[in-house]
C-alpha cells in the first residue's frame, strides 16, 4: 500500500468558475456580473434613469419664449442615434462599391485551375 491518501474523483470534474484562459483575479472580482439578475437590474436602472432625465429635461429646459429644435426634449439623442445609424448603414453601399473581387490578386494564369502555386 502507498502512502498517498486516495481522493475520490470528482464527477464531472474540476468545477469551473471562468472560462478557460481566465484570470482568477478576474474571476474573484468580476463573477457576480454574469447572473442574469444584474443584467436585468442593470438595464432597469439604465432605463429609469434615462425616463427621469428626459422627464427634467421637459421641466427645466423647455422654455415657450426661447423654442428651437434643439431646446426639444431629447433631439440630441434621436439625432445621434440617427446619425450613427446613417454612419454605419452607409458602409453597406459603400462597401459594395469599393470592394474588389475574392480572386482580385491571383494571378490570371491559376485561374479556373484552383491551385495555389506562386
Amino acid at each position: 500500500m502507498s502512502d498517498k491518501p486516495v481522493t475520490p474523483p470528482e464527477p464531472h470534474g474540476p468545477p469551473r468558475l471562468g472560462e478557460p484562459g481566465e484570470h482568477p483575479l478576474s474571476i474573484l472580482i468580476f463573477s457576480w456580473m454574469r447572473s442574469r439578475v444584474f443584467f436585468r437590474a442593470l438595464m432597469a436602472v439604465i432605463a429609469a434613469v434615462g425616463v427621469i432625465l428626459i422627464a427634467l429635461e421637459f421641466v427645466l429646459v423647455l422654455r415657450p419664449d426661447h423654442l428651437t429644435l434643439k431646446t426639444l426634449p431629447g433631439f440630441f439623442g434621436v439625432f445621434g442615434f440617427l446619425a450613427f445609424g446613417f454612419a454605419v448603414l452607409s458602409g453597406w453601399p459603400l462597401g459594395k462599391l469599393l470592394r474588389r473581387p475574392e480572386d482580385y490578386y491571383e494571378p490570371e494564369e491559376n485561374r479556373g485551375e484552383g491551385g495555389d502555386d506562386h
